[in-house]
């Protein structure tokens, strides 16, 4: 495993990343976009428009961090939430 992949596992399950677009601190869109098969515009609007990814890619994301899909979709929502307010 990737030890980036165990950094954000460890920032997601500690509560140190509260929402899908900071993950992408730690790691390019790029490596991310290569495990879900999808091109780089998708994955740049991915970050700011959570509410695109399917179940399919959130429950793959898990896997591929080992993070529970519950916690990764606490995160997504907490995003999707956060930016419907402040639009």
């Amino acid at each position: 495993m990737d030890k980036r992949y165990e950094s954000i596992k460890f920032m997601i399950e500690t509560g140190h990343i509260t929402e899908f677009k900071q993950i992408f601190n730690y790691i390019p869109k790029s490596l991310l976009g290569k495990h879900l098969h999808t091109n780089n515009p998708r994955m740049t609007r991915l970050v700011t428009e959570v509410d695109d990814l399917t179940v399919e890619e959130i429950v793959s994301i898990s896997m591929l961090f080992d993070v529970d899909y519950e916690k990764l979709t606490r995160i997504v929502f907490a995003q999707y939430l956060k930016d419907k307010k402040i639009k």
